[in-house]
């Protein structure tokens, strides 16, 4: 569960880091560049990737609260280490 958990936090700051250096880049091109519409259309990338990285940033969060609210609360003697018995139940 702990792999899920890092692999949802790399979906959400993949499409953060990409929207980041789109929009730097094409802030940069606009602002050097004599064609404009080179760092116009970095921009729209790095307007789109940020808008995929806030709905995956909502899509994780509510993952977690949807997990966070399914896990059941532990038995006192399980969390205190104490050792159950386990019973087969009978064939019918």
């Amino acid at each position: 569960m702990r792999f899920v958990c890092v692999r949802a936090m790399l979906v959400t700051g993949v499409p953060a880091a990409a929207a980041a250096v789109f929009l730097f880049l094409g802030f940069g091109v606009g602002a050097f560049a004599g064609r404009p519409y080179v760092g116009q259309g970095l921009i729209t990338a790095g307007l789109i990737a940020g808008a995929v990285a806030a709905g995956t940033a909502v899509g994780d969060v509510a993952w977690f609260l949807m997990a966070a609210r399914g896990r059941s609360e532990p038995d006192d003697a399980a969390a205190a280490g104490a050792e159950t018995e386990v019973r087969a139940q009978p064939d019918t």
